[in-house]
């Protein structure tokens, strides 16, 4: 069984022997810009759209986090069948593309909603949206982590891919923005989202169709045997590298989403302004592609978990900063902003990088490639931090008293002000604790290639 599954890891020769070529890299990421680009609006803009159209705050905190319960099923779900799919077109491509009008059709009924919108109408469209997500995103990942073996050459591929989510949404901001600059609309919350609908309602398929017809996927191999379920779970969960990992990337991850989730109560309270949020983004997240940049060249240097702590420890200290913030530093919040987008360039393409080597671990361990498996638990984690971080800001909004439509006094804006920045920064010293020690480094993932290559010469 060890074998045959160990086969089935080997990549063609030339993913063994050379750079994913650029066109097909491109074709393969471009996925991740109107994808990201949505997400990236749930986390911002969605909560505090509902909550203006009068669903309670306590509410939307409970349904973001209920919603998440039935991903315990979906996703390992996705994950395992993606692993066992037989197809022509392969393994994972075959459920990306299913999965795009899924979330497509959420996409668009989530950002606009009737006026007599209710909290039954949020939480079916928001779980149509996490189940058309987990349909993409696990095999999209998973696909991303088979298109090379190669330490360094998976860090390129997850920059390429979250700098794209990254653009995509900085476009996703700056087309509202450009809007209202030219025809003085565009800039409340539900314009935005309108507006990025209809963005994902064109290039999500485009995009799918592209890959789908330029990227291969590798697929099964002939012969391959199956772990039994709850042996390959036994054996993840004593995968002490991939436990740590997810750790400390979920504790990581609740930072930001906390701060977007309070971004335009902070604006709007906190800096005075309503309509500027969009438009000061637009800074943040260049920054963000800069930092991915030069963290992927970092880790060349010193190992990706190095970097990724180094990423860390300069978020804990700029996020600190916002206490600095007061009614009309528009200019203070935009350089806070791009140092944060700087540092948060280390908290998305390394983890992403990371997760793929400790699938090799499991390869070996375990005795087959399942990197649909570990790909789905990560978007249970991804969709923990989105739903946990938004529905821990908007129900701690609640317990202090903050009326998201009305007035509120000096006692509730210190503490949305405490909140939004020492809540993250307390989370970014854990996490750097927890990742401090992590194994696998260059030299590690090369012993556990080597041992992956030997058991599939031995096979053949």
């Amino acid at each position: 069984m060890a074998e045959a599954a160990i086969q089935s890891e080997q990549p063609s020769s030339e993913g063994a022997t050379s750079r994913v070529p650029l066109r097909r890299l491109i074709a393969y990421a471009l996925i991740e810009f109107p994808v990201g680009g949505a997400m990236n609006a749930t986390s911002l803009f969605l909560g505090f759209h509902y909550a203006t159209l009068g669903v309670n705050l306590a509410e939307i905190g409970v349904i973001m986090m209920m919603a998440r319960l039935l991903d315990v099923l979906i996703d390992p779900a996705v994950g395992l069948m993606s692993d066992r799919t037989r197809s022509t077109w392969g393994r994972r491509k075959v459920w990306v593309i299913a999965g795009a009008p899924v979330f497509v059709l959420a996409c668009w009924n989530l950002f606009v909603p009737p006026p007599d919108v209710s909290a039954a109408y949020f939480a079916g469209w928001l779980v149509m949206f996490w189940l058309g997500f987990s349909m993409i995103n696990i095999p999209y990942y998973a696909w991303g982590a088979e298109l090379s073996p190669d330490y360094h050459e998976r860090t390129r591929i997850t920059t390429w891919r979250t700098i794209s989510g990254t653009l995509g949404s900085f476009a996703f901001l700056l087309i509202p923005a450009v809007r209202q600059q030219i025809f003085g609309v565009g800039g409340q919350p539900g314009e935005v989202l309108s507006i990025i609908a209809t963005i994902a309602f064109i290039t999500i398929p485009a995009f799918v169709a592209f890959a789908a017809v330029s990227v291969p996927d590798r697929g099964m191999a002939v012969g391959t045997q199956h772990v039994p379920i709850m042996r390959g779970i036994r054996v993840m969960s004593r995968n002490g590298p991939f436990l740590r990992l997810l750790a400390a990337f979920t504790i990581v991850g609740l930072g930001p989403v906390l701060q977007g989730a309070m971004f335009p109560f902070f604006m709007q309270h906190v800096v005075g302004d309503t309509t500027s949020g969009p438009k000061i983004l637009l800074i943040y997240y260049p920054t963000v592609a800069i930092g991915i940049l030069l963290w992927a060249a970092l880790a060349r240097r010193i190992d990706k978990h190095r970097a990724w702590t180094v990423g860390m420890t300069l978020m804990a200290v700029v996020t600190v900063s916002y206490m600095l913030v007061g009614e009309g530093d528009i200019w203070l919040m935009v350089s806070i902003l791009a140092l944060s987008g700087i540092g948060s360039g280390a908290l998305s393409a390394l983890p992403a990088s990371m997760k793929a080597d400790v699938v090799d671990l499991d390869a070996i361990e375990s005795g087959e490639d399942r990197a649909g498996l570990f790909f789905a638990t990560w978007s249970l984690a991804v969709k923990f931090i989105a739903a946990v971080g938004q529905g821990l800001a908007f129900t701690t909004l609640a317990w202090i008293g903050f009326d998201a439509k009305g007035s509120n006094g000096p006692d509730e804006i210190l503490g949305l002000r405490i909140f939004y920045s020492g809540g993250p920064m307390v989370l970014y010293v854990i996490a750097i604790m927890i990742v401090w020690r992590y194994p696998i480094t260059a030299s590690r993932h090369a012993e556990l290639r080597k041992e992956l290559a030997t058991r599939g010469a031995q096979s053949g």
